[in-house]
């Protein structure tokens, strides 16, 4: 039985009448508040789960963190994530996200975050993330928010959040209902994020690791350099094995030839040993950049040009998820500027920093929000997928951290990125790479039609369902 502890506060719009409303501690075996500490990272161990690992219901591992098992052990004392647990950040950028712990995931709470314990003879689990995760509920937070990076919800706030109580049997039909489309789009993601992972291991190939340049210089029989020395045994061994042929790089769906790349190494004072007759430019002689401009709370309207977040970077589905709405008369007179264009590769610079997206026709015309930089190539010398993976590559991050002067950035901007430099291939293996990785841009494509499809779905659905204008027992098939 519920505890005689029901929800005392405003009305909730769009809830069937019906159901009982309780507080969130009332229906919960705990919610748990997070260590306040910082604990130290490792390379490989159990997954610390952060606010900007929530994503749209599920614990996104792909830029997960790790500590140790005895840091785990401290980290846990309140008590330790099983599934069945429900995450939510209380703080930040990513205010008021919740999550499933997956089945066989062993995770404790990072910063900012809480744990919520429900009790499963009163609420299915799945069902609980749907609601707190539902526009129902996330209008209702908005009167927590004050548009700060560090706007938060204190715990006593968090237990008392509203949870509507519907029978058992309907929370487990509108959970399947539902969680069926949320697999799917879920699915799409990782599918779309392991190609994604094959054109970066492809970038780091050619441009990083200097994969094909050292066959050539190989086959050529001219010196490799000591630094690249062990990557030569590496290549030596795949040409032995057949792993890798000498006159084409082979891909899945195409393949290149070598004699697009050079066959020697010269040296560069910034970045040591280079392929030869590649640039070494100051960014902005590679790519133009621009951060969205700093727009408060109070320029928030209810409809108008669509403000991307960082939430919709993170989203994988659509950039407008999460977005704010500004009005078209003020953009044209204050801030058209900063309009983005179809092919424009946008960069998270604050909170999740390095996270990169590509504007699409459903973004164009948008405005990026502070800490989100807009680049676009110099066509004279860069590509677009050039600019968008060399982002994510080791050389940007490593200046990245270089700039910081040795401290924590948090945030950077124009300025940095004045002070850094690109490597600069010539154009003909820029676009060699570009064909490669728009023959899976495709199926990626469809992946996200499909997503966004599936998402209008089930937002459309939810408010019914909720509201008791749909059965999710006369829907579930």
């Amino acid at each position: 039985m519920v505890a005689e502890q029901e929800y005392v506060g405003p009305p909730l719009i769009g809830v069937d009448s019906s159901w009982k409303i309780h507080s969130l501690e009332s229906i919960c075996d705990g919610v748990f508040d997070c260590p306040h500490s910082t604990p130290k990272l490792v390379d490989e161990g159990i997954f610390m789960v952060r606010t900007q690992d929530i994503r749209k219901g599920y614990f996104d591992t792909s830029n997960a963190v790790f500590v140790s098992q005895e840091t785990y052990e401290e980290r846990i004392k309140r008590a330790e994530p099983s599934p069945g647990d429900i995450l939510f950040s209380r703080e930040g950028t990513y205010f008021g996200d919740a999550a499933e712990i997956p089945p066989g995931t062993k995770v404790c709470l990072g910063q900012r975050m809480v744990l919520i314990r429900p009790k499963s003879e009163v609420i299915n689990p799945s069902f609980l993330r749907i609601w707190i995760n539902s526009a129902t509920l996330q209008n209702y937070l908005l009167a927590f928010r004050d548009g700060t990076v560090a706007e938060r919800l204190n715990m006593s706030t968090v237990r008392t959040l509203p949870i509507p109580i519907p029978p058992l049997p309907e929370q487990k039909a509108i959970a399947h209902i539902l969680g069926t489309l949320d697999d799917k789009i879920e699915l799409n993601r990782r599918m779309n994020a392991t190609l994604e992972g094959m054109a970066q291991a492809l970038f780091k190939s050619w441009f990083v690791d200097f994969d094909p340049v050292i066959d050539n210089a190989l086959a050529a029989g001219n010196p490799i350099p000591d630094e690249l020395a062990p990557r030569a045994e590496v290549r030596r061994q795949a040409l032995a094995n057949g792993t890798t042929q000498q006159g084409s790089i082979h891909h899945p769906t195409l393949s290149v030839p070598k004699s697009l790349f050079p066959t020697a190494f010269e040296f560069n004072d910034e970045l040591g040993w280079i392929p030869e007759g590649w640039e070494v430019l100051p960014m902005p002689e590679a790519s133009t950049f621009r951060e969205g401009p700093g727009i408060l709370a109070r320029d928030f309207h209810e409809e108008g040009v669509p403000l991307i977040r960082l939430a919709g970077l993170k989203s994988g589905v659509s950039l407008l998820d999460g977005c704010n709405y500004l009005d078209p008369d003020k953009v044209d007179s204050k801030w058209s500027q900063f309009r983005l264009a179809k092919g424009d590769i946008l960069l998270s610079s604050s909170a999740s920093l390095g996270r990169v997206a590509e504007v699409d026709n459903e973004a164009v015309g948008t405005i990026p929000y502070t800490g989100i930089i807009g680049f676009r190539p110099i066509l004279t010398k860069t590509t677009q997928r050039y600019i968008r993976h060399y982002l994510t590559s080791f050389h940007f991050q490593n200046q990245v951290l270089m700039v910081g002067a040795g401290s924590v950035l948090n945030h950077f901007g124009p300025t940095h990125l004045k002070k850094m430099i690109m490597l600069v291939p010539s154009l003909k293996i820029q676009e060699a790479f570009s064909t490669v990785v728009d023959s899976q841009n495709t199926a990626q494509y469809h992946r996200l039609q499909q997503s966004a499809t599936l998402t209008k779905l089930r937002d459309t659905l939810l408010p019914k369902l909720i509201s008791g204008e749909l059965s999710a027992h006369a829907n579930r098939s």
